[in-house]
């Protein structure tokens, strides 16, 4: 007989004040335990934040910081929308929870991340791992899926994502194989996704692709590629010409 373990949820408090409420999610945890769990009431649309910062300078990375205070978090805060990442405090996902900061009480955001890699002092059970991850402060709701991997939230986070039945997009910044992996299920589940030009690693070679600029290097760039939901944003270009294309994406939902 299979022992059926239980969603666990518990509440953190950040040194900033931040309080976030945390749900550990055994693998054999439902959708709907885990929703039930997380109490956020059901958003009218969802953003997706996949990938990283990875060889971005501090300059490009203050801009993409006005790109997501200025231009994400606002259409999110205007439509409503739950937004989600990898809840960890590095990479664009600390860039985001920065911007959502700057903007207090009008969207949530809610991390999803393996919670063998997390380390917390406040949550029991995951504080023993000496090399782990730290949780962004400004997050208000964390998933933690049981698995010792990066990338072994994947299908938790886009099971979530569905559940929540509401518009979604998903924007891609920089990224190496597990971002591909979102992105390429992003599509198939016939999401729009936002690709950020010149961010680097990933986001370049499916823009590329998108572009026709070079061939691609995989079955898995052509099949996003050719999917006809991939729109191109460059990371030059103002925040508010974001807002617009943001915005212009969710109307096609």
């Amino acid at each position: 007989m299979r022992h059926e373990r239980t969603v666990r949820k518990d509440a953190i408090t950040f040194e900033n004040g931040n309080r976030a409420v945390v749900v550990m999610a055994p693998r054999d945890a439902s959708v709907k335990e885990i929703l039930d769990a997380l109490e956020i009431a059901s958003p009218s649309a969802v953003i997706l934040l996949f990938g990283g910062a990875a060889g971005l300078d501090q300059s490009r990375k203050a801009h993409l910081a006005t790109l997501f205070g200025d231009g994400v978090t606002p259409v999110a805060a205007e439509l409503g929308a739950l937004i989600i990442d990898g809840g960890t405090q590095s990479g664009v996902m600390a860039i985001m929870g920065e911007a959502v900061a700057r903007h207090p009480g009008t969207c949530q955001l809610l991390g999803i991340a393996p919670i063998g890699k997390i380390a917390h002092p406040e949550i029991a059970g995951v504080s023993a791992v000496s090399d782990g991850a730290a949780l962004e402060s400004h997050h208000s709701h964390f998933v933690l899926v049981e698995s010792a991997e990066w990338g072994g939230e994947t299908e938790t986070m886009l099971e979530l994502t569905r559940a929540f039945n509401a518009p979604i997009v998903a924007i891609l910044v920089n990224g190496g194989a597990i971002a591909a992996d979102e992105a390429l299920q992003s599509v198939r589940n016939r999401w729009q996704l936002l690709v950020v030009e010149g961010s680097g690693r990933f986001a370049d070679e499916l823009s590329a692709a998108v572009h026709g600029s070079q061939r691609a290097k995989s079955a898995k760039v052509n099949e996003i590629a050719r999917s006809g939901r991939v729109a191109l944003f460059h990371m030059d270009d103002a925040a508010s010409i974001l807002k617009i294309k943001l915005h212009r994406m969710f109307r096609q939902e």
